[in-house]
């Protein structure tokens, strides 16, 4: 059974994919980080997760390491003439 196919990954999949634990994946998935779809046939058995690619693809976007873009800088306002002394 392939791991990338149309249902989606399993945890096995994404084990492989990012080298990490399947309790890491758990914990992801149990914070709402990964969003997954529990493909068991008995609910109160062990859970069998299906990760969808869109997914895996927010979360990678989400954790990558990319520099946030740096904030635009402020224009300096120019000073308005404040009248204390208006003619009469």
């Amino acid at each position: 059974m392939s791991d990338t196919n149309q249902e989606g990954f399993s945890v096995a999949g994404l084990c492989r994919r990012w080298k990490v634990g399947a309790d890491k994946i758990h914990q992801f998935l149990r914070k709402g980080e990964l969003v997954g779809i529990n493909v068991a046939a008995n609910l109160s058995a062990r859970p069998q997760w299906r990760i969808t690619r869109e997914s895996v693809e927010l979360f990678e976007q989400r954790r990558s390491s990319t520099p946030t873009p740096k904030p635009q800088r402020r224009q300096k306002r120019s000073p308005q003439m404040v009248d204390y002394y208006p003619d009469r």
